[in-house]
């Protein structure tokens, strides 16, 4: 039997720009990038920029929001931030509206925020958990996708991206409202990416794995670690280039997909 894996940091990158007019290039694109205050949402946001993308940052962490936004401009880019409760109809138009407002319109939506609960069986399900993560995951995706859809189709290259989750694909039989939103998540990306097809309106989705933010708290590092492959956690940044992959013209041919980032966990079944 092969000796497990050691688990050696990945080391800390940050995107690097692209050259201007290649097929990497968001020069002249707003992106919408929600749940952008911190860990994927943050690096999501480091990475269009560094395409040339405007971005516009969405989440109810104003402080957080704020550095994120300091950080793309450190670095270069635009971006704007936006506070809204998305599970609210009203407010996730009123989001689409002001964003579409204050860059002139809307190329990329990046559905990054999500909840996760503690896990539990069927027996210990709550029902106000279930529901609040119904909301986040699935309701507010398909509000802000709605209320999108007018600038999207204005868009040369409109891209609608899902930050979804290993746990939509495999199932472990804990978390029934972390793992059945995530599943319906990805049935929405599906349903919506062949409605849209036909518009050259391209939608997929990133499922990663365990990545080193705070939805993966310290003590449950070894566990998850010892559950990968590769012997290690993701890194933000790991994923936020898959984003960018699929926000860009590199990502022109490929709809209704999900693209699995996880160090190999879905080869064991996690």
């Amino acid at each position: 039997m092969n000796s497990p894996a050691v688990n050696t940091p990945a080391p800390v990158q940050t995107p690097g720009a692209h050259a201007p007019g290649g097929a990497h290039d968001l020069t002249g694109r707003t992106a919408l990038i929600t749940g952008a205050a911190r860990g994927m949402g943050r690096a999501h946001a480091l990475a269009l920029a560094a395409r040339g993308a405007r971005v516009a940052l969405a989440d109810l962490d104003q402080a957080e929001l704020a550095a994120t936004a300091a950080e793309v401009a450190a670095a270069g880019g635009r971006a704007a931030v936006f506070t809204a409760d998305i599970t609210s109809r009203t407010a996730a138009e009123s989001l689409i509206e002001a964003v579409a407002a204050d860059f002139g319109g809307l190329d990329v939506l990046v559905h990054n925020a999500g909840l996760m609960f503690a896990m539990t069986g069927l027996a210990d399900t709550d029902d106000e958990d279930f529901d609040r993560l119904l909301a986040v995951n699935v309701r507010a995706p398909l509000y802000l996708t709605r209320a999108a859809l007018p600038h999207l189709r204005r868009s040369p290259a409109a891209r609608v991206v899902f930050v979804s989750s290993q746990w939509g694909q495999v199932p472990d039989g804990h978390s029934y409202g972390y793992m059945v939103s995530k599943a319906a998540q990805l049935g929405l990306m599906k349903t919506l990416a062949k409605e849209f097809a036909a518009e050259r309106i391209t939608v997929n989705a990133v499922a990663p794995g365990a990545v080193a933010t705070r939805m993966v708290p310290p003590e449950n590092h070894e566990a998850e670690v010892a559950a990968v492959p590769v012997g290690r956690l993701g890194q933000p940044w790991e994923i936020a280039e898959v984003v960018a992959f699929l926000a860009a013209d590199t990502g022109a041919f490929v709809t209704g997909q999900t693209i699995p980032v996880n160090g190999g966990a879905l080869l064991v079944g996690i």
